[in-house]
């Protein structure tokens, strides 16, 4: 058979053969073009698509334990309430007294229910020895539903932690969600004298998943290790995934992502923990759905590649020697392409059937790239907003701190630093949400430290001092906002602050050529060496500081390249001295 197909071969013309095997060529160049166009866009679009899918999960698992580290805070403040530990401790019979007890313990419970909103948790039941119950008032009516749960928190044998309602059939409780138990223990004679539940229903939960869905037919999950599924897409599920491919490779890849085949379809699966819970989110998104552009591009191919065919035989038939150059230029600039240089552009050298098949190339060309463009510039933008949403979060734990020095200073009667330190706190707050702009000025950035300084000499006093040098050359220009105030704290409260002798803080400024440097010194307690690298990034254990200095890295290298950042320069016992660098000359845009 391949002998006959030869011999007919040799036996036609010479144009005959040229057409055969430019139509030929044709036809293989188009067909490997598009399985590596479709493979490359494929295999990009899943990449990033993964990496979006890992981001939302990261924020919602962030929100997710902030809200269970919630409950943990509120029980510890109930069981140090002096109302609760008299309701839980005594033993007298009089039902007046241990009423006015309840009635202490339901105000404390009201102030909370004031304090927190509902979408910080649901409800908070508290229980003594005997099964005598105060609940918050959001259930109050509901009394005699939540004493069911007496007997099952007490079969926990002291145990604290969470408690899986989903699982749970109590009569007439009808909500599903988790809730935190915690006891409390009289240290005299080693017994439990009460408990205390925090209640978290499913929608307070919800109201953490619902910007992880991806595209119109992706969808998530979240299921515990047994397979068990809670949540999808946005309500209560019972479905059971324990035998499925994508949740077995879950159980080992708590982060990651794939491609499995889901209900006969191939699916992006993306996984991440919810630590607190042994949670797992999975995320399922159609290959389908993704690569959409990228089918119409095969189809642009498939179109493109017909018409080649046609007008390569036609042309190289009546003028085989005139089309030869073109052809082969056209050839050689596909195969750049198929090696992934998107930015060829092939040449026109005749408005003929050849010169349209270079202009449809070109232009699929040029719609490849857009495409390309866009996908990075979305992806872009995505961390830019994520980051300047973690930038805009106040520092409750700052506030909290400042505002408990400013009553220390007032109950011992020195009003003038009270309103020294609360002017400065006005004024740091002020100068940090700069009406939402994330570059401001060198000079408001100073302002800013200023007023944080001055908060923390009314606080530490003649412990700390400070040393600011700033040229004014640079005044006017542009960094990222809250970028010394990170560098400072570090300093305070990981350098010097428990030194016996006294603290320094240096900030200096100045502008060399084109770049412009900012720098942050102290002669605190220093970093050891081979940490320096991990806090930059950000691998420190998961400590505050270490999140803050990669946090910072990041932002500069966002806004102004990867070329600018940090340098970190310490040594134990000696200090720290931290430098910025960013490029003069940039503008607010």
């Amino acid at each position: 058979m391949l002998k006959k197909i030869k011999d007919k071969y040799h036996s036609l013309s010479l144009a005959k053969k040229f057409s055969f095997t430019s139509i030929m060529i044709i036809v293989l160049s188009i067909f490997i073009l598009t399985v590596v166009v479709q493979f490359f866009f494929e295999k990009s679009v899943l990449e990033i698509t993964g990496e979006g899918y890992r981001q939302k999960f990261d924020v919602a698992s962030e929100n997710s334990q902030k809200i269970l580290e919630d409950g943990e805070r509120i029980t510890k403040v109930l069981l140090t309430d002096k109302s609760v530990q008299e309701w839980f401790l005594e033993e007298e019979t009089d039902e007046a007294k241990r009423l006015r007890q309840k009635l202490q313990v339901e105000q404390r419970l009201d102030y909370l229910d004031a304090l927190y909103s509902e979408d910080q948790y649901s409800s908070i039941s508290v229980f003594d020895e005997q099964g005598d119950m105060v609940n918050s008032n959001r259930i109050r009516s509901k009394a005699s539903v939540y004493r069911q749960f007496f007997d099952i928190i007490k079969e926990k044998q002291g145990k604290k932690g969470w408690l899986d309602l989903y699982e749970l059939n109590v009569p007439g409780y009808q909500e599903t969600g988790i809730a935190y138990l915690r006891y409390f223990r009289d240290y005299a004679t080693g017994k439990i004298k009460g408990y205390i539940m925090v209640e978290y229903r499913s929608p307070l939960l919800i109201s953490n998943f619902t910007h992880v869905k991806y595209g119109e037919t992706g969808s998530y999950l979240i299921t515990d290790q047994k397979g068990n599924v809670k949540i999808e897409n946005n309500e209560d599920s019972k479905k059971m995934i324990e035998k499925e491919s994508y949740f077995q490779w879950a159980l080992t890849e708590p982060q990651g992502g794939k491609v499995f085949l889901v209900d006969g379809q191939r699916c992006l699966v993306t996984t991440d923990m919810i630590p607190k819970l042994d949670w797992i989110m999975i995320g399922i998104t159609p290959v389908d759905e993704l690569t959409k552009q990228g089918k119409n591009i095969v189809r642009i191919l498939y179109v493109v590649g017909f018409c080649a065919v046609l007008i390569g035989g036609y042309v190289s038939f009546r003028l085989a020697h005139s089309v030869t150059k073109p052809l082969t230029k056209l050839s050689q600039t596909m195969e750049r392409f198929g090696k992934g240089d998107l930015s060829v552009h092939a040449p026109v050298w005749y408005q003929d059937e050849i010169g349209m098949l270079s202009e449809e190339f070109n232009k699929m060309t040029e719609q490849i790239q857009r495409l390309v463009e866009q996908v990075y510039k979305e992806q872009k933008e995505k961390r830019k907003s994520e980051l300047a949403a973690l930038q805009a979060q106040i520092n409750p734990h700052f506030l909290y701190n400042t505002l408990s020095s400013v009553s220390s200073l007032i109950k011992m009667n020195c009003p003038d630093e009270a309103f020294t330190m609360i002017h400065a706190i006005g004024m740091f707050y002020r100068t940090s949400l700069s009406d939402g702009k994330t570059l401001i000025p060198v000079e408001q950035e100073i302002t800013n430290i200023e007023n944080y300084i001055q908060i923390q000499k009314v606080r530490y006093g003649d412990k700390i001092d400070y040393e600011i040098q700033i040229d004014p050359e640079i005044y006017r220009e542009w960094i990222v906002k809250l970028t010394l105030q990170p560098l400072v704290e570090n300093s305070i409260y990981h350098g010097v602050k428990a030194m016996r002798k006294k603290g320094m803080i240096r900030i200096r400024g100045w502008k060399e050529g084109s770049l412009v440097y900012l720098q942050v010194s102290d002669n605190g307690a220093g970093i050891p060496e081979d940490k320096i690298d991990k806090l930059l990034l950000g691998d420190s254990g998961g400590k505050r500081y270490s999140y803050g200095l990669y946090n910072i890295q990041q932002r500069i290298q966002i806004y102004f390249g990867k070329e600018y950042g940090l340098h970190i320069e310490s040594h134990e016992g000696a200090g720290t001295c931290t430098t910025i660098c960013i490029p003069a000359g940039r503008n607010e845009k």
